[in-house]
């Protein structure tokens, strides 16, 4: 539940010529066409790099990565956010402020983390781990610095430039990671490729805003930014706290194989969920014209949980059916685990497109300590039960952790119910038991397959899916 810039509607002034509506379904096409250029460079590197390198060395890389984008999350501290929704002009002294403020978090960050290396190695014991972090927390300077250029250009609603900024920050990084990996510079071609991305993307991104920060304090100022920014700071701490699951707690009991097959088989269902993303960010600035309006932020809820399993669940059952071959004959047999945890992550990927929509609304109507509550729960939950099924199974543990955290959704149904009412679960609910089923066909057995068809041929189904088809076809809506 990423939360970069998502009321940046509600807080600028369009031209005259573009309307607010205009430029949100503008703004989705653009980053609808960012995702999908990104997802092809991202599977192309997976192809290559991954098959290359391998599971034992590639396992150090994602703990180390991993480590670094917590921080940079840390050092983010919703700054961004605040510089995109403050009303009316921003002037020209908290633009400064709010970049010495970054780079002020982001040095001492990195300093506080190099001196913690020892203590990391002790507790993660794969082997180059503290060189590679060592070398990707230099990152985290401009990382975080960027954030208020980036602030900038999406204040003014120029998703078009940051996209441009970003496909490019992605192909500086395969330009150099891909060459390095063939001449056999294994994971440190994808440190070098990395950082140079980063500093790219920091460089261009204030070339393109326009923005020349000058160093300057005020206590006022960055006071303020932190009252407003504390409760989606903890909100998005605490959830980016699933990053480290892998690295802290499978690092921790397993070799480096296994935190890589993991890290692999997370950055293929980021791939294949990239339509979860977008509508979260698009959802929040819509949501946002409703927001006194109860029943209809309900029916929002509905319809969004109705339609993220109508676009994910097809994906994710193909790539159940399919994807181990896909493993098997592209990637090689050392990575063949990654479907043991498939099924989990799946399901919990797709549970979590479920309730986004609930997430969004808690957001638009300034719940942000409800989805932080959600969040602890979650994360309790699920490196609870991580902890325990990893060291008494081994990797198929780290799926066990992902179900245990499912209950969790409990709680940010009752944030909702008692904010806005209650949404109707029943359609979602089952085409989530039949997907599910469909997902675990490798442990039910081959009539599971059959699941997610029987599920949206039936009767209530049917009408739905009738329902969605006129809606989109432009024939008026009627009543189910």
């Amino acid at each position: 539940m990423n939360v970069e810039a998502d009321s940046a509607i509600a807080a600028a002034s369009p031209p005259a010529t573009l309307g607010l509506r205009g430029k949100v379904f503008q703004g989705g096409a653009v980053m609808m066409g960012r995702q999908l250029v990104t997802m092809g460079l991202s599977l192309i590197s997976l192809l290559m790099i991954t098959r290359i390198i391998g599971p034992a060395a590639y396992g150090p890389y994602v703990a180390a990565l991993s480590i670094t984008l917590y921080a940079q999350n840390l050092g983010q501290a919703g700054i961004g956010v605040y510089l995109v929704r403050a009303a009316g002009e921003v002037d020209d002294r908290t633009w400064n402020v709010a970049a010495t403020l970054l780079l002020a978090i982001a040095v001492l960050l990195v300093g506080v983390l190099e001196c913690s290396l020892g203590l990391i190695e002790a507790w993660i014991p794969l082997p180059d781990l503290g060189p590679l972090l060592s070398v990707l927390l230099l990152s985290l300077i401009p990382q975080i610095l960027g954030v208020a250029a980036g602030a900038r250009l999406e204040r003014a609603l120029d998703f078009r430039r940051v996209a441009m900024i970003e496909v490019a920050a992605q192909l500086i990084y395969y330009a150099v990671a891909l060459p390095l990996v063939w001449f056999g510079f294994s994971v440190w071609s994808l440190v070098a490729a990395w950082s140079l991305q980063q500093f790219f993307a920091c460089v261009a991104l204030y070339v393109a805003a326009s923005f020349r920060p000058r160093l300057q304090w005020d206590a006022a100022i960055v006071g303020s930014m932190l009252r407003y920014t504390a409760g989606f700071a903890a909100a998005d701490w605490s959830w980016q706290l699933r990053g480290l699951i892998n690295p802290l707690i499978v690092g921790h009991f397993l070799p480096a194989e296994a935190v890589g097959q993991i890290g692999l088989a997370i950055r293929l269902m980021e791939l294949l969920t990239f339509t979860k993303t977008i509508a979260w960010r698009l959802s929040v600035a819509a949501l946002a014209k409703i927001q006194t309006q109860p029943h209809k932020l309900v029916a929002a809820i509905t319809d969004g949980m109705r339609l993220q399993t109508l676009a994910l669940g097809p994906v994710l059952i193909g790539f159940s059916w399919f994807g181990g071959y896909a493993l098997s004959l592209v990637f090689g047999p050392r990575w063949e685990p990654v479907m043991v945890v498939y099924p989990f992550l799946a399901l919990s990927y797709l549970t979590n497109a479920q309730f986004n929509f609930h997430s969004s609304v808690l957001y638009v109507l300034r719940r942000n300590w409800d989805v932080s509550w959600f969040h602890i729960v979650h994360i309790a939950l699920f490196a609870g039960a991580a902890w325990f099924c990893v060291w008494r199974w081994g990797i198929v543990g780290y799926g066990y952790g992902e179900m245990a955290a499912l209950m969790s959704y409990a709680v940010i149904h009752r944030s909702v119910r008692k904010a806005v009412g209650s949404p109707d679960y029943g359609i979602s609910a089952l085409w989530w038991l039949s997907l599910a089923i469909g997902l675990f066909w490798r442990d039910l057995g081959n009539w599971a397959i059959a699941a997610p068809i029987l599920g949206l041929i039936c009767p209530p189904s049917l009408r739905m899916l009738k329902v969605y088809y006129q809606m989109f076809a432009g024939a008026p809506r009627h009543a189910v």
